[in-house]
């Protein structure tokens, strides 16, 4: 476990240093870009002092899609309509200026090298500001994946600080299993102890089953299986598995049912899913009184599933992280097989997938309420 433990730490160092690097060259590359901005704008001032300052048979409106490239490597798109358009608008001011009077023809040369000038400049900054798109697309792809390999390594760490208890157990659990070969009196204990190590496995289980199913949503490799549906039907299937943990705690559990019954179109497993871990979380964290699961029509187009309890309630600090890996609320009641906290980023995931939302509001020590939210089918807008 420690050489496990060693790399985990050097990856965060490694994540930390590669912060504090990235940062510095964002900085950098700011303020790269404002001088490569005023450097556009003041090659493009010069450009048209001297064509204004020149005969016009010298066309020097020729190289004015030049300031447009400076622009281009700032990546400001804005600044290079914007020279385009002044440009544009000075290559035929100069023109109107410095032609002889009553010389001007559409097919005079220096007319036409003015109509091809503009027309380089407007194609030049049409194809700068695809280029631009493109550069920003390939560098937002390049933060994604390293905001990943950040979220995997904070994930690693994670798993490295929670997943030590459950393995020390279970290997003391095992030695003392072992040890009651030698000595006769500790037989007794090996049901408990059995028990206690059958928890702590099943412990780990969960959460290398919940890592793989994150995992899977997250690399696109789990797909929706959408059907037709009625919410009550869905709740009453639900009520079978949940009843009896309410019960256990002497809580009333209410599934409140519409007339006429609410439908919609989505991924049902996935959705009894997120329902049966809102529950199983709700009569977790509540002591007494109740939990209720009850749907409504938010609009011609969006179904609203909440799930409401009488439970401790969640600090508004926590509010925004338990939809996080690993973040962890505790119940007043210690539970032996206690969560890792990646039901609720499965749910949130789940839920994205389904095109839906789900948010959260809570008061301390009065209950919390959890809202779905879903379309009623995949093809509406």
């Amino acid at each position: 476990m420690r050489p496990f433990l060693s790399r985990v730490t050097h990856f965060g160092a490694l994540d930390a240093a590669r912060w504090q690097t990235r940062r510095s060259l964002e900085f950098m590359s700011r303020r790269s870009r404002l001088m490569l901005c005023g450097a556009a704008v003041l090659l493009a001032a010069a450009e048209v002092y001297a064509d204004w300052a020149t005969w016009v048979q010298l066309d020097v409106s020729i190289v004015f899609s030049l300031p447009l490239v400076v622009a281009a490597a700032a990546r400001n798109r804005r600044l290079i309509w914007i020279l385009a358009t002044l440009l544009l608008i000075a290559t035929f001011v100069v023109y109107a200026v410095q032609i002889p009077a009553g010389t001007f023809n559409p097919r005079e040369p220096f007319f036409l090298n003015r109509v091809l000038a503009t027309a380089t400049l407007l194609l030049s900054a049409s194809l700068l500001h695809v280029l631009t798109l493109v550069v920003d697309a390939l560098d937002a792809r390049g933060r994604e994946a390293e905001e990943a390999s950040t979220r995997k390594s904070v994930l690693l760490a994670s798993v490295s600080h929670d997943i030590g208890t459950p393995l020390t157990t279970i290997n003391l659990m095992a030695d003392l299993i072992r040890h009651t070969a030698d000595d006769p009196a500790l037989a007794a204990r090996v049901p408990e102890l059995a028990r206690s190590l059958q928890a702590n496995a099943l412990s780990v289980s969960d959460m290398v089953s919940g890592m793989l199913d994150i995992s899977a949503i997250d690399s696109g490799r789990v797909m929706l299986h959408e059907s037709e549906f009625s919410l009550d039907e869905l709740f009453a299937q639900e009520r079978t598995s949940l009843e009896p943990m309410a019960f256990a705690k002497g809580l009333q559990l209410h599934l409140a049912s519409r007339s006429p019954a609410l439908s919609l179109r989505a991924d049902k497993a996935k959705l009894a899913r997120v329902v049966r871990n809102l529950v199983s979380n709700a009569i977790k964290f509540t002591e007494a009184g109740s939990v209720t699961v009850s749907s409504a029509l938010a609009d011609r187009h969006m179904v609203v599933i909440a799930v409401s309890d009488t439970g401790i309630g969640i600090a508004p600090e926590n509010l925004e992280r338990i939809f996080g890996e690993f973040a962890q609320l505790r119940s007043s009641s210690e539970d032996e097989r206690r969560g890792w906290g990646l039901g609720l980023a499965i749910c949130k995931r789940l839920v994205g997938m389904m095109g839906g939302t789900i948010s959260v509001e809570s008061v301390l020590n009065r209950g919390s309420t959890f809202t779905v939210r879903l379309p009623r089918s995949s093809d509406e807008e």
